[in-house]
């Protein structure tokens, strides 16, 4: 007979999943609407934090499986729907951390070092529908879905508004934009995460699809 303490153990690891899930969605809200880097920072590292969180709650798990080795199928019929319900759980949030974790790491590892220097805390300033329109942009570009007169308007526009840049940032961005050695495809991909910072997307750059 499964014992009260079985019981009680499944019970807390479903309440502790469903209060992660919860603050989860809170951080990832945060992180949408946040441009403070101090802040982003925390928040990533809350969310790490979380990561561990959910490899320790699926050793419980499986644990607490193994408990059922052997126990009758009454018994079984008991806990099963349970323990569905946290593996569905686990799986979400797994999922759900893992795309709000690496969404500013991918981004950054489109670039080499010195490049990812300059991008960093600019794109740690991107909220998430940032990002994910910015990586939309860079992949078109990358599989030649945006033409070279589309990519030399869009330098254009960015040029003129480098001054609206943070200082730190101008000169290298203006070093892009000009350099004779660099080609207009990877100047947009080396500059275009500053878009967000600058300029509405649909009222002043036309991509179509």
């Amino acid at each position: 007979m499964l014992s009260q303490i079985f019981q009680q153990r499944l019970t807390d690891l479903l309440d502790n999943i469903t209060q992660d899930q919860k603050l989860l969605k809170e951080f990832e809200e945060e992180l949408s609407v946040e441009d403070n880097p101090r802040i982003l920072k925390k928040y990533k590292k809350e969310i790490k934090r979380q990561k561990e969180s959910i490899n320790n709650y699926r050793q419980e798990y499986t644990e607490l499986e193994q408990q059922l080795i052997g126990i009758s199928e009454p018994q079984m019929q008991v806990v099963g729907n349970q323990l569905q319900l946290v593996e569905s759980q686990l799986q979400q949030i797994d999922a759900k951390l893992n795309i709000v974790l690496i969404n500013h790491d991918s981004l950054l590892n489109r670039y080499n070092a010195a490049e990812q220097s300059i991008l960093r805390v600019i794109i740690e300033q991107l909220n998430q529908t940032q990002l994910a329109l910015t990586e939309n942009i860079l992949n078109a570009v990358a599989a030649n879905q945006v033409s070279e007169s589309e990519m030399h308007q869009m330098l254009a526009v960015l040029e003129e508004r480098i001054p609206s840049l943070p200082p730190s940032s101008q000169a290298e961005i203006t070093e892009i934009i000009k350099s004779p050695q660099l080609d207009a495809k990877h100047k947009i991909t080396v500059t275009f995460p500053i878009v967000p910072l600058l300029v509405n997307y649909e009222g002043e750059l036309e991509l179509g699809t």
